[in-house]
């Protein structure tokens, strides 16, 4: 049975999210942690250090009785059984207390919510969004606020055809196999990278023969621009996730995380699944 991980703060987004997160557990058949991140307010000058201790275990008696709360909505609107579902709460920053649960949990997955950047509080969550992503060695669902809930039978692979493609190919297509979902691998190519078109045409050939027996289709198109090339695509044939690869070393890499993942945490209309490459 798989482990779903999902950070929670109680807002209306996380709740979204959630939901999403519920369709896929009922689906795999998985293990939920519901997690809570609390910090305490900033001390005022006139405050003691004992004042620091009694507003900790506050902070974290509220949030372990908002979670339960929370938990009881889950199992109900999610139709999973309560022993499927269990809780965390845990004190820390957001990014790296994710990351750490995931790891002592052994998440097979983390689902979290996120907004577009309207204002710096968006901008703000999109950045946790993208950091939780960066650091985390298992798979990252992000929903977006405004995202439809359809249970994702289309899973679209925006590929830079770089380093280590077959794995994380292949990592999607599992995904999708076990969500019972089609998925799409699409290439998009700069019209000025013209050295590059011959190299992107073997690297399609090698995946297409690689995964032949695979619910898998390759698409190698020409556009001027990436973002706008995935965007036409995405307006055109209405995929149910966009899925993505993110770098861990390699600076081109991270150039193109940059451009990409940030574009579509801020402004995604979709669910984005994301990958470790």
């Amino acid at each position: 049975m798989k482990t779903i991980l999902i950070p929670v703060d109680f807002s209306i987004n996380s709740t979204h999210a959630s939901h999403y997160a519920g369709m896929l557990a009922k689906k795999l058949n998985a293990k939920v942690v519901l997690l809570n991140v609390y910090s305490i307010p900033m001390l005022s000058e006139y405050q003691q250090p004992y004042d620091s201790e009694k507003i900790m275990v506050q902070c974290k008696e509220n949030a372990e009785q908002e979670l339960q709360s929370f938990t009881d909505k889950f199992i109900k609107t999610s139709n999973l059984t309560p022993e499927q579902v269990s809780q965390a709460v845990e004190y820390g920053f957001v990014p790296e207390t994710i990351s750490e649960t995931a790891k002592s949990v052994n998440a097979d997955m983390i689902v979290m919510g996120t907004r577009g950047a309207d204002n710096a509080l968006d901008k703000w969550l999109g950045t946790n969004a993208q950091k939780v992503m960066n650091m985390s060695e298992c798979p990252v669902w992000i929903v977006p606020e405004n995202a439809s809930l359809n249970f994702p039978l289309t899973i679209m692979y925006a590929a830079d055809f770089k380093n280590n493609e077959e794995i994380t190919t292949s990592r999607v297509i599992d995904m999708a196999t076990h969500l019972g979902a089609t998925c799409n691998v699409v290439h998009i190519h700069d019209y000025f990278q013209l050295t590059i078109g011959t190299t992107d045409k073997e690297i399609a050939k090698s995946l297409t023969d690689k995964f032949e027996y695979d619910d898998v289709s390759f698409q190698n198109l020409n556009h001027k621009d990436v973002i706008e090339g995935l965007e036409r695509y995405i307006k055109s044939h209405t995929p149910d996730v966009l899925a993505l690869a993110v770098y861990e070393k390699s600076f081109l890499g991270k150039v193109f995380d940059t451009s990409i993942t940030q574009h579509f945490v801020q402004g995604a209309t979709l669910p984005m699944l994301v990958f470790r490459k």
